[in-house]
């Protein structure tokens, strides 16, 4: 089990004092349920201290999704260096990163590696995906040289006749986040959808572009095959920003990859880094998701490959002309001389709403982050429109306009901390003016809020007066659902004002992405969020947004627990969904709220279950069935995610299933009853700057440690205390690179237990997994092109106990397998999507290898 702060993770919001904490604590204590979860605090002394004092450690500095973005762009991007020479204790190679450019935002403070800044990160390239993905690619051709071949003609990556990865859901998860527990997906970033309302195209943020026929009742991914044709560098990219069709062929889809709401989290964080999460740049299909094609930037144009996009708009009277809102500049796209289209550069700077409307010609608007509005009748020369539009304290910009009548234009605004700053419309003099009145859209969190993540805004196809704001959460604190509010807007004097406002949000999730009408029908809104999809069918006259959300499995695992003997019981910690649950079967069920982390269930008594979410480790004793049955604990942490972990299965031990083991900062702290209590003197400082990311127990007698600075420990328990020794510095032949240890796992080849397997996440070298055999530390990545693993981030590893020899990893790219003890690798892809993968385990009594991906759910090989 690999540690990390998700939503990449992901979406894991917290603390007591902040929206998300309070949010996470009011979801888990839902009066949905039954019963409420209780929530202590473990008692003072010693390193320990009660959640409410986290600000001080640091955790509380953002709100909303960068408590869950940042530790996991740091896990992503933290440099790996090679370590000093022999004599500097294992020391680390010191590079300073490079300055950034004029402009650059540079607000950079670790939170993984405490006191440090911006220099702990990689330079990364703009193609850096790009080339990743292209050398994924060559190796899957090389290992299944028929694999094209065979998989003509079939709907997904799984290859016939071959072993193949087999989804285990969630492809829903059922009594969700909301009022009246609606069911829930992943988080969206875009809507399309079709004249007629049953046809709709979903972007998700980190699992591919999903399809419905049926008005949003079922839907079925169509990224799955993206990756089949050698020829197509653009490998697959999973994580999408915007998406267009073209309203007379719904077939031809566009979509903007990597991903515009999370841009300002990148950009103001990572100094020379990618700012987007994986994006390939745009691309395009013909026969309605079918079949993908790359489109490429023309001449003279920057590449979009790492870039980021907000929107996309199709020119209503030429589907060929398409004008893109990235974090890079507007671009168009124009035919190419011989055929085919590119993409041209129009314009410089961070445009985050792109819209067109026809009546008569063609006009396209766009938002520039921080600055204003601009209009274009050809998406070639862009203009500033209006006059008085506000400067100062402006941030991220979100345009609506009713599709036949250009007039109707409105601009939500944020401040430059992301809380709402106005609703302006354009008067007939070409004044933008202000609308008095406006509802708490946004609201704060200690004077900031989320409007850089979600701001959406819609006008009534058929009512130029008649608006629909979407923001982060309303403030209820039994719910805390989606911020949709319903405004009326009229004249008043020489501008406008807000006649009625109505919260109408309260059945979806929060973090509101997307508001989109079907074409031409006021009486369908649909809503993109971080739960997913939700569709109301009378928008002006009620709240009543329905979950259209089974299929969608866009979902974003983190870490998850198996029953010991009983393969189907899968629980798993979700990104902004909470913990989930199944006994069986593609349809999950929410158990517990906030942002989900690592899971345990106790494979002695499985009644006993530990849930981690928001810095509170949450205890059941049925199971954990459902919300009511969690009693929580607080503690310090320094991530949304803390490693928790038990010693490994042994069924003629059935006490050592109730040792249970935190990591959290750079504390250890240990439970001998399961969770039931933490006593303050079982606390065990580890002797590290950094934080400790990973942890693996060999017995109930040694548990090894890595940490987010390169360091590893191994911990032997004697009678009354446990022994803390440093491995990685050993003079026999110390730990070879310095970065993010992301996952440590035993060798059981070594029947001293001596013998250990690490990965490293980061970014800078492609030798992710190395071997400590009791003395010496060795890589074994395998052969750089041939036979060795990538550079990305490496987030899991596992050892088959039973043929210890093959060891297997999960990374941003990929499951990969070595049958050599890490001499060889080869991916291991059939029929598993491309998305990262956070979690890889071995059933303990069934043959079964089980991968969460972040983004497409839970897969399962079976070995």
């Amino acid at each position: 089990m690999s540690t990390r702060s998700t939503s990449k993770s992901a979406k894991r919001k917290a603390s007591s004092k902040s929206k998300r904490t309070t949010k996470a604590a009011k979801r888990s204590q839902r009066a949905t349920s039954p019963k409420r979860s209780s929530v202590t605090t473990v008692p003072k002394g010693a390193a320990l201290k009660p959640r409410r004092r986290a600000k001080k450690k640091g955790i509380e500095r953002e709100h909303g999704p960068r408590k869950w973005l940042y530790p996991d762009l740091e896990a992503a991007y933290t440099k790996l260096v090679p370590r000093a020479e022999a004599g500097t204790e294992g020391k680390s190679v010191v590079r300073k990163a490079a300055k950034p450019a004029r402009g650059t935002r540079v607000a950079y403070k670790s939170r993984l590696q405490p006191g440090k800044g911006e220099d702990v990160l990689a330079d990364t390239p703009q193609d850096f995906w790009l080339d990743r993905l292209g050398e994924f690619k060559q190796r899957k051709v090389a290992r299944h040289a028929t694999l094209t071949a065979m998989a003509v003609g079939h709907p997904g990556a799984a290859v016939p006749g071959q072993k193949n990865w087999t989804s285990l859901g969630p492809s829903v998860v059922i009594h969700g986040q909301a009022q009246g527990s609606p069911s829930v997906a992943g988080r969206i970033a875009g809507i399309a959808v079709a004249p007629g309302g049953t046809l709709a195209y979903a972007a998700s943020a980190n699992g591919g572009v999903f399809r419905t026929d049926d008005g949003g009742m079922a839907w079925r991914s169509l990224m799955d095959a993206f990756d089949l044709d050698p020829t197509n560098l653009a490998t697959t990219t999973l994580a999408c920003g915007a998406i267009a069709i073209d309203g007379n062929d719904p077939n031809r889809v566009y979509v903007g990859t990597g991903e515009g709401n999370t841009n300002s989290m990148f950009s103001s964080r990572i100094v020379n880094s990618l700012p987007a999460y994986r994006g390939v740049g745009p691309v395009r299909s013909d026969d309605g998701g079918n079949t993908w094609n790359l489109e490429s930037s023309g001449a003279g144009s920057p590449s979009l490959a790492g870039k980021a996009f907000f929107a996309l708009a199709v020119d209503p009277a030429n589907r060929e002309n398409v004008v893109g809102a990235t974090n890079d500049g507007i671009y168009q796209r124009m035919p190419k001389a011989g055929g085919g289209a590119e993409w041209i550069k129009r314009r410089n700077g961070i445009h985050s709403s792109v819209v067109a409307s026809a009546s008569g010609a063609t006009k396209f608007f766009a938002a520039e982050w921080g600055k204003g509005v601009l209009q274009s009748s050809d998406g070639s020369t862009w203009t500033a429109l209006g006059t008085s539009f506000p400067t100062g304290d402006v941030g991220r910009i979100e345009l609506g306009v009713q599709p036949n009548n250009p007039n109707a234009l409105y601009a939500m605004v944020t401040t430059k901390t992301g809380t709402l700053r106005g609703v302006y419309r354009r008067n007939a003099s070409g004044v933008w003016k202000k609308i008095s009145n406006a509802p708490d859209v946004l609201p704060a969190d200690n004077g900031s809020s989320q409007g850089d993540y979600d701001l959406a805004i819609a006008v009534d196809p058929a009512d130029a007066n008649l608006i629909y704001l979407g923001g982060s959460y309303f403030n209820d604190p039994q719910f805390w659902p989606a911020s949709v509010w319903r405004c009326r807007v009229q004249a008043s004097g020489t501008g406008f004002k807000m006649a009625a406002s109505d919260s109408i949000g309260a059945r979806a999730h929060a973090d509101v992405h997307v508001l989109v009408h079907a074409p031409g029908d006021p009486n369908t809104l649909w809503l993109g969020c971080d739960g997913g999809v939700f569709v109301n069918r009378d928008p002006r006259a009620s709240d009543n947004f329905a979950s259209r959300n089974d299929g969608l499995s866009c979902l974003c695992p983190n870490y998850f627990a198996q029953h010991p003997t009983d393969p189907s019981i899968i629980i798993c910690g979700l990104q902004d969904n909470g913990t989930a649950r199944t006994n069986g079967g593609p349809i999950w069920r929410h158990i517990n709220g906030g942002d989900g982390g690592y899971c345990v269930i106790n494979w002695a008594n499985p009644k006993l279950v530990i849930v981690f979410a928001n810095g509170t480790v949450y205890r059941a004793t049925d199971g954990g069935l459902d919300h009511g049955s969690f009693n929580g604990t607080d503690f310090p942490w320094s991530s949304m995610t803390e490693p928790i972990v038990t010693p490994p299965f042994n069924p003629t031990r059935p006490a050592d299933a109730n040792l249970l083991a935190l990591g959290s900062g750079a504390n250890i702290y240990v439970s001998n009853d399961f969770g039931s209590t933490w006593p303050t003197a079982n606390i065990v400082p580890i002797p590290t700057n950094g934080t400790i990311f990973a942890m693996r127990f060999a017995s109930a007698s040694r548990l090894f440690v890595g940490t987010s600075q390169g360091q590893v420990f191994r911990l032997d328990r004697t009678t009354s205390n446990w022994n803390v020794s440093r491995l990685d510095n050993v003079a026999g032949g110390p730990l070879g690179l310095h970065g993010l240890v992301s996952d440590v796992a035993v060798d059981w080849a070594d029947p001293s237990m001596a013998s250990i397997y690490l990965t490293f996440g980061g970014a800078g070298d492609r030798r992710r997994v190395w071997h400590f055999d009791g003395s010496r530390w060795e890589p074994r990545s395998g052969t750089a092109g041939s036979t060795g693993l990538l550079d990305v981030e490496h987030n899991a590893i596992a050892v088959d106990r039973a043929a210890p020899d093959n060891v297997y990893v999960g990374a941003d790219i990929g499951v990969w397998h070595s049958p050599d003890r890490g001499a060889n690798w080869e991916p291991l892809p059939n029929g598993l999507p491309d998305a990262p993968v956070f979690d890889v385990q071995i059933h303990p009594t069934r043959r079964l290898l089980r991968a969460s991906t972040h983004g497409r759910g839970i897969y399962e090989y079976q070995l």
